[in-house]
């Protein structure tokens, strides 16, 4: 879907809760029109019991109300009951819709959660992890807080429909007036409501750049701790001054909100003070029924204020919401349930991949010209280069994290697509320079994986600094050199085909560095693995088979133990 489709899409919260359960939905509204069509009642009936007809020459005063016995007159009895129909169905309105809102909000973050899992690689880069994350926590939250609302909206609008249906049997003059008053009011407070729909937009995007700048404030702690004034000047420019300019454009809309919202709840007096002031001197305007209409309309100002207070939470939450589908602007990767399983394989080739980064900020992004290699297993590799020569970004490629723009990866002569991608990936383990280390393995442990990761954690000097219990490492707050191990422990147990080590070894100390180019990657090769490295550690070149040498995106050149080996396609 294209961008311009998505705009033209219409997203609401209504839509989001009858697309999760529509006859709850519908039960829902249905029984808060009812507790509304009840709330419009109230005023006709306090009306109706304490109105005196003319015949009766009684005198409505205090002593009247109370020598009136409202209790055992039927105009009592009608007026309690409606008062706990009322309790009932608007309570079991809005808790209907509570629930409705509270499992399609957690539908809606699944949902999400599947969305960025099935993203390409390079799409998450491009939207960014913070925005992802303000997906998953602050728009679902600000859609929930919406949701919840509609019941309150509709009690509300139908008390007003009925209140005005009161008014057109008492008036249809007034009726008249309160209407055109009414749509006037609607076009006082929606006119600003459009105005300042931007600037809530342009807050909820400077949210993306203050939780950048919260997440560096965090994960950069040690380095902002060493210079005071970069610190300083990291909080002022990546917080403070985002925070600043999202403050300002939400004060600012808020402001014109409720200048409208205010002058449009104000609105019932106007007309009031004018049915009460100016109408009789132009129309005749009978006095019986002044009392009933100014009670009306007095009672309608607390739905219309109730209607314009929920403005801003439904404004919020359907921008919330059109973030959230902004993600199908993303295909996502299309996994074939029924792929046949990969067979066994000898060689992995890589021919004519390429790849170009897509930057907004650059006219010159970096690109990967088209490589071609074979790969065969039991064979280690060296991926080798200076900084920005195209190391990581060939690996990403050979580990199908990312698909390249041209060429093709096969498994023997098998091309891999998007029929087996997913497959594919499960033959390979990797472990990049900015990895993430789980707490638990994801598999079935038997008793054997349980003695291997004994034996590692022995053998990989992590015995007593970390457990392994009931498929959970009892901690995973290591030094970086201690969770690299931990990692490259787990990726063992795995058990894969092919392993991508980018600068493992960068932060290991030379006993252990010694222990994963003499001990570790040999048992792998003698395990009929094919292993790939991306290393700067030139004293251990010797180790591998091969060099694979990248300079400006480019591969240059291949040395090899045997020749016979280093083939290019």
């Amino acid at each position: 879907m294209s961008s311009n489709d998505l705009n033209n899409k219409k997203v609401s919260i209504t839509s989001l809760l009858f697309s999760y359960s529509p006859k709850l939905l519908i039960i829902a509204v249905t029984i808060g029109a009812l507790s509304g069509f009840f709330y419009s009642l109230i005023i006709p009936i306090i009306v109706n019991s304490i109105q005196v007809k003319a015949s009766d020459e009684v005198e409505v005063n205090a002593s009247y109300f109370q020598s009136y016995d409202f209790i055992n007159g039927n105009e009592g009895w009608v007026f309690f009951l409606t008062v706990i129909i009322i309790l009932f169905t608007k309570a079991a309105s809005v808790i209907l819709v509570n629930n409705i809102a509270k499992s399609a909000t957690a539908e809606l973050k699944l949902n999400i959660v599947k969305r960025i899992n099935s993203m390409k690689l390079d799409d998450m880069e491009k939207v960014g992890f913070s925005r992802l994350l303000n997906l998953l926590t602050e728009d679902v939250l600000s859609v929930a807080n919406a949701a919840v609302g509609i019941p309150v909206i509709v009690v509300s609008i139908v008390t007003i429909i009925g209140m005005f249906s009161y008014l057109f049997i008492l008036n249809s003059i007034v009726f008249a007036i309160v209407i055109v008053s009414v749509i006037f009011g609607i076009i006082l407070y929606q006119t600003p409501v459009r105005l300042v729909r931007s600037s809530y937009v342009k807050s909820r995007e400077f949210s993306d750049v203050i939780q950048e700048g919260l997440r560096g404030l965090i994960f950069g702690a040690f380095e902002l701790k060493l210079d005071r004034n970069k610190s300083k000047n990291y909080i002022k420019e990546e917080i403070e001054i985002p925070l600043l300019k999202s403050t300002k454009l939400e004060k600012m809309a808020d402001g014109v909100l409720h200048l409208s919202a205010t002058a449009s709840d104000l609105l019932s007096f106007f007309i009031i003070g004018f049915l009460v002031f100016v109408l009789p001197s132009y129309i005749p305007f009978p006095k019986e029924e002044s009392a009933g209409i100014i009670m009306a309309l007095l009672y309608i100002a607390g739905p219309i204020a109730t209607i314009l207070g929920m403005f801003r939470e439904l404004e919020i939450g359907n921008i919330a919401l059109k973030r959230i589908h902004a993600l199908e602007c993303f295909d996502g990767e299309l996994y074939c349930n029924d792929s046949q399983p990969l067979p066994e394989w000898n060689t992995y080739n890589v021919k004519g991949v390429s790849y170009k980064y897509s930057s907004k900020k650059f006219d010159n992004s970096f690109s990967l010209k088209p490589v071609s290699l074979s790969f065969s297993r039991s064979q280690i590799n060296f991926i080798v280069g200076g900084n920005g020569s195209g190391k990581s970004t060939l690996s990403k490629l050979i580990s199908l994290h990312y698909q390249c723009n041209e060429g093709e990866i096969l498994f023997d002569n098998m091309i891999v697509d998007e029929s087996n991608i997913a497959l594919a990936r499960e033959r390979i383990s990797v472990i990049y320079s900015d990895y993430y280390l789980f707490s638990k393995l994801y598999k079935k442990q038997n008793l054997s994986d349980i003695e291997k990761v004994n034996f590692y954690l022995e053998s990989l000097g992590l015995s007593g600094k970390t457990d392994f219990v009931n498929g959970y490492f009892t901690t995973t707050k290591l030094s970086d050199g201690q969770r690299r191990r931990l990692a490259l422990l787990v990726a063992l147990i795995e058990d894969k085909d092919i392993y991508i080590f980018d600068e493992w070894a960068a932060d290991q100390d030379p006993e252990f560095k010694k222990i994963f180019y003499h001990q570790i990657l040999p048992t792998m090769k003698k395990d009929n693995k094919l292993v790939i490295v991306v290393s700067h550690d030139d004293r251990y070149f010797k180790c591998a088979d091969r060099l694979i040498f990248m300079d400006g995106g480019e591969l240059v050149g291949i040395e090899s133990k045997e020749k016979e080996s280093a083939t290019m396609i």
